[in-house]
């Protein structure tokens, strides 16, 4: 049997799936709620499969058969959907109870050959992981979009993934102590205590730059003085109690020194990080050119816990922007795999390097 998929790449599936059997998907407002008599209705769904061989799902012509078809337009199959929520449903509670990490799910390859599916999930090249055209009841028109979609089940998923691309520099200056007895602290949360310590010894952090000089001119795309927020925000998260992107983002409008120089308030700072937030989930990555431009043209599509698919619209943007900003939080991540946490020299100076990682509340 070939290698299996996480919970996070068959709940892509599942999503499709759901739209499949009910041809629309309810809006959300900024806590995840179904908002009642909001709804967007699908028309098509596009899939790339392999050797990037395009179907075409068609559910607007029949309330209990799928059109297949190619690119081209010929009819490859007719799907009747008379099962498909019940069999939608025994899939879902197989991705919500699996315990491994990664596992395969007979009943969903089965449904998969059915429906002349040969992927889990979109390809890595894609810009969406879910294309639609969905009729638009504003505009009257039907646009082709593209959709990101995040799962909440299992785990707490990451809203931006850590890596070396997004590891923060900072200079060290009057540390009066002993470089290698900081780096041996060895502790459950021993950045912490490391940032601790070098404080306690004189050491003042102050922020250099971001170690990928693309990430660091992405974030400029959305403001000029973004890094220096978020590097505030990390130094802060590795300073003290505070993980919640909405208290880091307090405790930066109080910080003297961004008063001192930018002379924002809590409003200001909540607009500039909602905006970086809003740039990560529709398509901004850390190591690659970003125009401005979201990738995910129609939103956001979230698989929730009990099984509710809602989604973030263009339409609904300010409902995405505060329920990304209060539901996420930074996290530490790897030390080893990422290259981050201990004084190091460099021409006679000395750097400490701190590690972005922003997750979902669970």
């Amino acid at each position: 049997m070939k290698k299996g998929n996480n919970k996070g790449e068959w709940s892509e599936l599942y999503a499709f799936l759901k739209i499949l059997a009910e041809r629309k998907i309810f809006a959300a407002d900024k806590n995840l709620e179904i908002i009642d008599g909001k709804f967007f209705v699908f028309h098509k769904i596009i899939r790339e499969e392999k050797n990037k061989a395009v179907k075409i799902y068609d559910i607007s012509q029949s309330k209990t058969q799928v059109l297949i078809t190619d690119e081209a337009g010929r009819l490859l199959k007719e799907f009747n959907t008379d099962s498909l929520k019940e069999k939608t449903l025994k899939i879902f509670e197989r991705i919500k109870n699996e315990k491994s990490p990664s596992f395969n799910i007979a009943e969903a390859q089965e449904l998969m050959k059915e429906l002349l599916c040969t992927e889990v999930k979109a390809s890595n090249t894609k810009k969406a992981d879910l294309e639609a055209i969905i009729y638009d009841r504003i505009s009257k028109t039907m646009p082709m979009l593209g959709f990101s979609i995040k799962s909440m089940v299992g785990g707490a998923s990451t809203l931006l993934n850590p890596g070396q691309t997004t590891n923060f520099v900072y200079e060290v200056k009057g540390f009066k102590g002993n470089i290698s007895k900081v780096n041996a602290i060895k502790t459950r949360a021993q950045i912490r205590d490391r940032v601790e310590k070098i404080s306690e010894q004189g050491g003042i952090f102050e922020y250099v730059g971001v170690l990928n000089e693309q990430f660091e001119s992405n974030m400029k795309m959305i403001d000029t003085v973004l890094p220096e927020f978020i590097a505030q925000m990390l130094l802060d998260f590795f300073s003290n109690a505070h993980r919640t992107v909405t208290d880091l983002t307090e405790e930066l409008s109080k910080s003297k020194n961004m008063k001192k120089k930018f002379g924002l308030s809590l409003t200001n700072y909540e607009y500039k990080i909602k905006n970086f937030l809003d740039a990560i989930a529709l398509g901004m990555v850390p190591s690659k050119p970003w125009d401005g431009f979201s990738k995910a043209h129609g939103g956001y599509i979230v698989v929730k816990e009990n099984g509710d698919v809602v989604c973030y619209h263009l339409y609904n943007r300010d409902e995405f922007r505060s329920y990304l900003y209060e539901n996420t939080k930074f996290d530490a991540s790897s030390t080893s795999r990422y290259g981050y946490g201990e004084l190091y020299e460099e021409n006679g100076k000395l750097f400490f390097k701190l590690n972005l990682q922003i997750r979902f509340l669970k």
